[in-house]
């Protein structure tokens, strides 16, 4: 059976037979050099370059794979997205019978050609691709392909079977959420200058529920049913919030309040239209800011319609507010970050803190400098909820595969980003992902380990990411990438996949450490060296939810021991104490 976002033993197969029949080398290398694009320049190495050199058997230099090895490493690095490939479509066109290439021309609704069999394929290739539409689903079969080749249209149909559970009530409130929700209640019916605050739980320990339980309440008491405005910084944290109301909402018509009204919840994110008037509307930040932006047009002044019946704002990982969009999003709708105003704001985040202590200092003046804090779990807030099994107990693991010095000294840019942001340029992150020792020592540990394990991935750029997920699918483990060039639907099929545990590793650059929720994480490996402590907790975070909680009583964390020779210390190195084994190796 297909896996949904990932793809069998069969298709693979099948899909590397109809590629080695139909194309040529030529054709082949045409495709890596276009899906590669611009990576070949001084620094930055492909994908194919990263596994060639972490694949190699001998000391000779092998920047590229075998031309028989092309095919099956096509098909390993695009996944369900093979065909997304314009120049890829365009060459199986070319190639096609004559009768083939007559039915792919002749498809109702396309551009014609009077041209030969290239201006023909051309027209073909150029032919607007929407996954899992009757184009796509078209162009496999004529070429026998797998329909799982036509990929994931962006919305999936609902199933044609509905399987429906009784219901089942959301667990009672912890102890220490009762304590925060009281706190966080004080927060939404305080006064102009005392109605902020952050409400801090670590990543795993249910503050999206906490807070999710007190607007409702807050809401419920209010005369007119204001709006709330929940903001979130990426569509996986959004659809987080969305449910999270859901879920409440419908476990209060079974308490004894027993509230029977409906409750309207707008998703305002990617393509979504600005809603009427909606009860609950969660937005991503980056649409929000667009909209403010827009002053050609009369959406920003539905928007500020909407800001009228504004009741409270919340910001989801508030340790992003400093940033210049929140600032102009919030002003539009009168609620000024930098002094008091009538509605009320509520952040959420595990790391109440920048990795800059003038900027600490700053992010706290924004919610009034009020820290929501559970005073019930003492000053071992994190022992205490390892103990209740809220949190997973962490072991620790340090890589050491004795690679070569990587010098930030060398380069001037290096050491001026590090100077500004106190963590790795990107570049310098590339270099470090480069590193065929480095990369050879993180996939053998990473084959170690159970493949069971459902086991996250960071990487040090997307290359990496990339090239780790391909490489361990070589070896035989069920890996896959996701990155920000993934689409939004494979995505959330892939993470689907992996929470459901039919997906051994999801190696990742830069979307998985915020707004991502897969319980069951047993092991997280973070193949991206950082100083940020903001970010490693971020990645660390991802594994911390306890049995309690519907996670693991353990997690394995290993770490990279990097000689880099810089003025610092990695994040992982601050945490000795973290740690349930009680030292970093």
């Amino acid at each position: 059976m297909e896996a949904f976002g990932q793809l069998s033993e069969e298709a693979r197969f099948h899909a590397i037979q109809v590629l080695s029949r139909r194309l040529t080398k030529p054709d082949l290398r045409s495709v890596m050099n276009d899906l590669e694009g611009s990576v070949g320049r001084r620094r930055r190495k492909s994908v194919e370059w990263i596994v060639a050199q972490t694949e190699k058997k001998s000391t000779r230099l092998r920047s590229r794979l075998s031309d028989e090895e092309l095919v099956p490493f096509l098909v390993d690095r695009c996944g369900l997205d093979l065909l997304q490939s314009r120049v890829l479509r365009e060459r199986l066109a070319f190639r096609a019978t004559d009768d083939e290439l007559d039915r792919l021309h002749d498809y109702a609704g396309g551009a014609r050609s009077r041209g030969g069999r290239q201006a023909r394929a051309k027209k073909i290739a150029e032919r607007t691709w929407k996954p899992g539409k009757s184009w796509p689903r078209y162009f496999v079969r004529v070429l026998d392909f797998p329909i799982v080749f036509a990929g994931l249209p962006g919305s999936p149909r609902e199933p044609d079977q509905l399987e429906v559970s009784p219901f089942v009530p959301l667990p009672a409130l912890w102890g220490f959420q009762v304590e925060l929700k009281s706190q966080a209640l004080e927060v939404l019916s305080g006064s102009p200058g005392a109605n902020r605050g952050v409400l801090s739980l670590p990543t795993g320990a249910g503050k999206t529920r906490t807070a999710v339980e007190s607007l409702v309440e807050w809401r419920l008491a209010q005369p007119g049913r204001p709006i709330i405005l929940w903001i979130a910084q990426s569509e996986e944290l959004c659809e987080q919030a969305v449910q999270a109301f859901r879920e409440v909402w419908t476990d209060l018509g079974h308490r004894p309040s027993m509230v029977r009204q409906n409750l309207e919840i707008a998703r305002f994110w990617s393509n979504a239209a600005i809603p009427d008037d909606p009860d609950v509307m969660v937005a991503s930040i980056q649409k929000l800011q667009k909209v403010v932006s827009d002053q050609e047009s009369a959406r920003p002044e539905e928007l500020a319609g909407l800001g009228e019946r504004l009741g409270a704002v919340v910001v989801d990982e508030a340790h992003r507010m400093l940033a210049r969009s929140y600032g102009e999003v919030l002003g539009f709708l009168g609620v000024d970050p930098a002094s008091a105003s009538a509605v009320p704001l509520l952040g959420l985040t595990a790391t109440p803190f920048r990795s800059d202590e003038g900027e600490t200092r700053q992010l706290a003046a924004r919610f009034h400098g009020r820290l929501l804090a559970a005073r019930s779990l003492g000053d071992d807030l994190v022992g205490a909820l390892r103990q209740q099994q809220v949190l997973s107990e962490p072991e620790h693991e340090v890589l050491n595969y004795g690679g070569p010095v990587f010098p930030m000294d060398d380069d001037q840019r290096f050491v001026e980003h590090f100077e500004q942001f106190n963590d790795f340029h990107p570049g310098f992150l590339q270099e470090v992902g480069q590193s065929e020792e480095r990369n050879r020592a993180l996939l053998e540990r990473l084959l170690e380990m159970p493949a069971d394990w459902p086991t996250l991935f960071f990487g040090c750029t997307v290359e990496h990411a990339v090239a780790m997920a391909v490489l361990l699918r070589r070896a035989g483990r069920r890996a896959e990438a996701v990155t920000s060039g993934t689409r939004s639907a494979t995505r959330r099929a892939l993470i689907e996949e992996f929470r459901g545990q039919s997906l051994s590793v999801l190696c990742n650059y830069g979307v998985l450490t915020t707004g991502f929720d897969a319980p069951r994480v047993r092991a997280l490996v973070v193949g991206r060296p950082t100083t940020s402590r903001v970010v490693y907790e971020q990645m660390i975070g991802r594994g911390m939810r306890g049995r309690c909680f519907g996670g693991t009583e353990k997690c394995t964390v290993i770490d990279v021991s990097d000689n880099i020779r810089f003025h610092g210390k990695l994040a992982f190195t601050f945490y000795s104490d973290y740690w349930t084994n009680g030292h970093g190796s």
